[in-house]
This record gives C-alpha cells, sequence and structure tokens, in this order.
C-alpha cells in the first residue's frame, strides 16, 4: 500500500503489538529496542492496546492480550478446516506416537493452525499460530509444490531461502527439482532441513476442487524417523491428508492398479 495511505501511529502501534507477540513476554525498554523507537513512545503505544486488552502487562512484562487472540482466533475459523484441525492432528499424533502439526501456506510462509504431541516428546516445538519458513518445511514444500513455478519464484524474491543447515534447498534450482519430486511422490519430507536432527513427514490436503489448501505432517527426532520408517510414516500422513480432503468434499484418491 502507497506510504500516503498509511498513518503513521497506527503503524507504529501495530509495529509494537507484532514485536510484543514475537518476544512472548519483554520489558518496556526490550520492546522499544526491537521497535527502533524511543521509551516513552513505546510506553504510550503499549498502554494504547493494553487499553484495549491486545496486550497486557504482568510482573512489569508485557504479553500478547485476550482480545489479540481472539482476533486470531476469528482469523483462523474461516480457514478451510479450521474447526477440524486439532481433531486431525490428534489423531495422526496417536496413531504414529509423534508431533503432529497442520498448517497452511500464508504470506510465502507456513503459518500453523494446529499441533499435537505424541507420547514421545519431539523436544523442539512449533505452535498453533507460529509460522516457518517454507522452503525448509515438509509441509511447506507440499504446498509450495502445487504452486506455478512462477508463484514459488515469487515468494523466493520477498522470502529468499535461507541455509538453515547442511541440507537445506536454497539454490532455485535445486529447490525446484526437490518440489518436482514432492509433487510426484505425493509427499515431501524434510530431512533436517530446518533443525539439525529432526525429520519431517507431510502430505496434501485439497478442497472440494481438487486444489491443495493445507498440508499435514508428522515430526520427530532423526534416530525414531529412521529412512527405513519414512515410507510407512508417509502412508499413514497420506491416509490422514486423505480423510481432510474428504471432509472439504475433495474427489477420492484414485486407486492404485495392480497387477
Amino acid at each position: 500500500m502507497p506510504a500516503e495511505y498509511q498513518i503513521r501511529s497506527v503503524t507504529r502501534a501495530l509495529h509494537v503489538l507484532i514485536a510484543v507477540s514475537e518476544l512472548g513476554e519483554a520489558d518496556l525498554s526490550t520492546v522499544a529496542r526491537t521497535v527502533g523507537l524511543h521509551p516513552t513512545t513505546t510506553l504510550r503505544m503499549l498502554e494504547s492496546l493494553r487499553s484495549r486488552d491486545l496486550v497486557r502487562q504482568r510482573r512489569g512484562l508485557y504479553e500478547i492480550g485476550a482480545r489479540a487472540f481472539e482476533i486470531g482466533c476469528s482469523f483462523l475459523n474461516r480457514k478451510p478446516l479450521a474447526q477440524e484441525a486439532q481433531a486431525l492432528v490428534d489423531e495422526l499424533a496417536r496413531r504414529v506416537n509423534e508431533t503432529a502439526s497442520l498448517g497452511i501456506l500464508d504470506d510465502g510462509e507456513v503459518l500453523y493452525l494446529a499441533i499435537a504431541h505424541g507420547e514421545r516428546e519431539l523436544g523442539i516445538q512449533s505452535m498453533a499460530g507460529g509460522r516457518h519458513p517454507a522452503h525448509c518445511t515438509a509441509l511447506g514444500k507440499v504446498l509450495l509444490s502445487h504452486l506455478p513455478w512462477e508463484a514459488v519464484e515469487s515468494i523466493l524474491e520477498t522470502h529468499p531461502p535461507v541455509r538453515l543447515t547442511p541440507s537445506t534447498f536454497v539454490e532455485p534450482a535445486e529447490l525446484r527439482r526437490e518440489l518436482d519430486r514432492v509433487a510426484r511422490q505425493g509427499f515431501a519430507v524434510d530431512a533436517e532441513e530446518r533443525i539439525p536432527g529432526v525429520v519431517c513427514v507431510a502430505a496434501p490436503i485439497r478442497d472440494q476442487t481438487g486444489a491443495v489448501v493445507s498440508a499435514i505432517s508428522i515430526s520427530g527426532p532423526r534416530l525414531r524417523l529412521t529412512s527405513r520408517r519414512i515410507p510407512s510414516l508417509a502412508q499413514d500422513v497420506i491416509k490422514i491428508g486423505d480423510e481432510a480432503s474428504g471432509i472439504l468434499g475433495a474427489p477420492a484418491p484414485a486407486l492404485e492398479l495392480k497387477s
């Protein structure tokens, strides 16, 4: 949006709100330093947000308020599968006894709608409402693999791939080959591409038109999600993805012909 249509004080207040959400809990000086504003200006912004319950203060620390949570929930509730997302990841986590996640592509990143933890804890957690890069996550690769390459290139321009581990795909050519492979096989694997030692397997969720609108995954440590176990886990994730697609009215997947 052109700068002349933006109200400076509103933009600053939203910048402060986003900073608080990303920091989790923070004192005034930390928030001011993060947003690059004078503490007095930051305090005015925080108190204005607090008056609307968008942030709250406890023990001298600011955190997101209940009203901001309600606004976020209203966004999620308008997304396909929002009501069923938690039940789906709960079921997948129960089946494989690992962490299960469901996410969508939003503004070039993976936005997590629901997460369930298996009895065997992963140790490195994401959270519902959190975001991760698309290029180095199994969920993200599934979602990107069903976009035209021109759309993927546009996302890479605004979100340049960062090499987070030695296994991360960052070069456009290698990422395109990887996405082509994901589209062909029907699932994606994040083999320690975002976090060393953590492996994820994801499959697509389709709507009534057959378009991929979401993805579901399982995550766990490399010592449990071994290469020998990946094919079996992929089938578990694909099955749940197909069940979720059915909820959205997607056409039933074609049956494989056996010779």
